[in-house]
């Protein structure tokens, strides 16, 4: 089954106007909250006051975890509302860059209302599709992305993507939601489960396969924890986790 972009982004879309009107306290992903990714080139859209949201990822701080320092360029994956593209902009000082690729406009317009709002001249958020990047190759000294690449159907093209614009050396870290066995196929059918970052996920294995495809070495999972979700009758145990991997110089 084909998982429309169109159903991802309106999910999204209708998670950050929630979260702004305070109707939702969770998010679409999994434990502390998840946000979107891909579409084109950057929306002009009006700045508007800049009002709290949660981050919709999956890791808490995954700038800091993922070893970022200053003078970095940065390029996240499906920066959502701006919270780990910010925090990035603030590790890497104003002699990085960091880059954010989302492709729900009302994730873009948040993201550049907060950037504003911190006075950040290292930063931006552009609307793209995570399956074509809108950053040339060789570009990044390190890639992340938090419980977004789990959401496209393409993750093969989303990794290869990445190492496209990664540096020589460069590093791509990962926080995703990840399977303890293969997904039922009703499950990964399921268009609730997908947005919700399930029905996406792969195995560890699974990964490590597509990441190495692309051409990474150096394939490391570490967990951070994990959940059980109910399908069918079965509970099926998930975990989050970072995945880091390097392209060869």
């Amino acid at each position: 089954m084909t998982k429309s972009k169109e159903i991802i982004k309106e999910s999204y879309a209708s998670a950050l106007k929630n979260a702004k009107t305070e109707t939702s306290k969770e998010s679409c992903c999994s434990k502390p909250k998840d946000e979107k990714s891909s579409g084109e080139s950057t929306p002009k859209l009006s700045l508007k006051p800049v009002q709290f949201t949660p981050s919709f990822g999956c890791i808490i701080d995954l700038p800091k975890k993922a070893g970022l320092k200053e003078g970095d360029i940065v390029v996240d994956l499906g920066s959502g509302p701006g919270h780990d593209l910010i925090r990035a902009a603030e590790i890497i000082g104003s002699k990085g860059k960091a880059i954010g690729i989302d492709m729900t406009p009302e994730m873009i317009q948040n993201a550049n209302n907060e950037i504003e709002h911190k006075g950040l001249s290292n930063a931006e958020a552009r609307l793209g599709e995570i399956e074509n990047i809108p950053v040339e190759d060789n570009f990044a000294d390190v890639v992340i992305s938090n419980c977004v690449i789990n959401l496209t159907a393409n993750k093969s093209v989303v990794f290869k993507e990445a190492f496209r614009i990664l540096k020589p050396g460069g590093r791509l870290v990962d926080a995703d939601v990840i399977a303890e066995h293969e997904l039922p196929q009703s499950l990964q059918d399921d268009n609730k489960s997908w947005c919700s970052c399930i029905g996406g996920a792969l195995t560890e294995e699974g990964y490590s396969k597509a990441m190495n495809a692309a051409g990474f070495v150096d394939i490391k999972i570490d967990i951070d924890h994990s959940r059980h979700t109910e399908w069918d009758g079965e509970k099926i145990r998930m975990f989050s986790g970072i995945i880091s991997a390097v392209k060869p110089v």
